[in-house]
């Protein structure tokens, strides 16, 4: 899978994140588990871009459903992240988002997938993801 998503040869978004030193550890770098709200705000954006919230997708809402991660560089704070984001495998009822993250030098810092699932807040159950919404991942 990490394979996969290191050669991807099409980014439908990149996002710009920058590190705040309150994201550092004990080991004095950015801690690996801040790398997951870097995804989440990286998908805020992208939504954002396309009008969209994890909360309403065409009267759906988004949840996380799956997550890996693979880290491949230590990062440093001040220095901002180049968050590359690219839509696969879309199924009736769910996505992937796969990303690639690189620090202001160009070396790669991480790699992952996130699977987003379509429910619906008020039953709690998974519906189709909407076709608009899958018409606009598209273009």
């Amino acid at each position: 899978m990490f394979k996969e998503i290191k050669s991807l040869e099409r980014i439908d978004f990149t996002a710009s994140i920058r590190f705040r030193i309150t994201d550092h550890n004990y080991g004095n770098h950015v801690a690996n588990n801040v790398f997951v709200e870097y995804l989440h705000e990286g998908r805020f954006q992208f939504l954002e871009s396309l009008g969209y919230t994890e909360m309403d997708v065409e009267g759906a809402s988004l949840i996380l459903s799956e997550l890996a991660i693979k880290f491949t560089k230590q990062a440093f704070y001040p220095d901002t992240m180049k968050l590359e984001i690219a839509v696969a495998n879309r199924r009736p009822t769910r996505f992937d988002l796969l990303y690639r993250g690189f620090d202001s030098a160009g070396d790669l810092l991480v790699l992952a997938k996130t699977e987003m699932a379509a429910v619906d807040y008020q039953t709690g159950k998974p519906v189709r993801m909407p076709e608009a919404f899958y018409d606009r991942l598209k273009s």
